[in-house]
This record gives C-alpha cells, structure tokens and sequence, in this order.
C-alpha cells in the first residue's frame, strides 16, 4: 500500500461546512460532532474555497445562498475542476424546489439536504457521503 492510502485510512474523515448563518452552521457543526470527524467551518464561498484547497475534505458541504465570488452551485462546479469526483459535495439548503434540485445536478453534488432537517437523516446523509457502513440516506437525493 502507497505512503498516500496509509495516510488516507490513518487519519480522521474530514468535513468542511460552507454556511454563512451562525445557528444553522452551529447546528450543523453540532451533529457532526456525534461522529469522529475533522471538520472545518466558513462563513463564505471565497473561504470555503482556500479552506478546500488547504484543509482536503473527504466531503464539503454547501449552503446554496451565501456571499462571496460564487453561490454554493458555483462553488460547488469550482470545487469540482479542482478535484473531479475524489470529493463528496452536498447541498445542505432551504432552496428546495424541483429546480434547486436540478441546479445541484448539473453542479454534480451528490447529496442535497433541505433546511429545515432532521439530524438523524443528516447523519445518515453524511454517512453514506462518507461510505460508512449501513449507511443509507433518506433525504431527497440529487
């Protein structure tokens, strides 16, 4: 095994919220502590794009509405021509319409989660984002 696969299995999942409403990224940051993980926050898509490149999440996810050079698609597409597939992304969203939904798809984020949301499904979402085991989500899915 490659020097590089051991220091993927060795160290912590990692996550990265990109949410600009402190009780919703407090909430978010709150359920993801039930998990062992690494987790980084920012509050726009300018840090949210350093902090990808700096912090290398195995997921990243994207509030839709948020300031900065790009909205969470945006960020979303840009994260994606830097890292193709080897990133999970989710939309974590109050932005639920068909429509929303379809601008995640063509965004190519694997997940998207609707505001308000249980943090059971979140966890379950993050989960499977992760690929644990028995993991299965039940959020609408992109």
């Amino acid at each position: 095994m490659s020097s590089e696969n051991n220091e993927a299995f060795a160290r912590r999942r990692r996550i990265l919220v990109v949410e600009d409403h402190d009780d919703t990224r407090k909430l978010i940051l709150a359920t993801l502590k039930l998990r062992d993980l690494e987790i980084e926050d920012v509050g726009d898509s300018d840090a949210g794009l350093a902090a990808f490149v700096r912090f290398k999440p195995d997921v990243v996810l994207l509030d839709v509405m948020m300031p900065g050079k790009w909205d969470g698609v945006g960020l979303c597409r840009e994260i994606r021509g830097l890292a193709g597939h080897s990133v999970k992304i989710a939309f974590v969203t109050a932005k639920g319409q068909d429509v929303d939904m379809a601008n995640g798809r063509h965004a190519r984020a694997d997940a998207y989660i609707v505001k308000p949301f249980s943090p059971l499904k979140f966890l379950e979402t993050v989960d499977w984002l992760l690929n644990l085991p028995k993991a299965t989500p039940e959020v609408r899915g992109v």
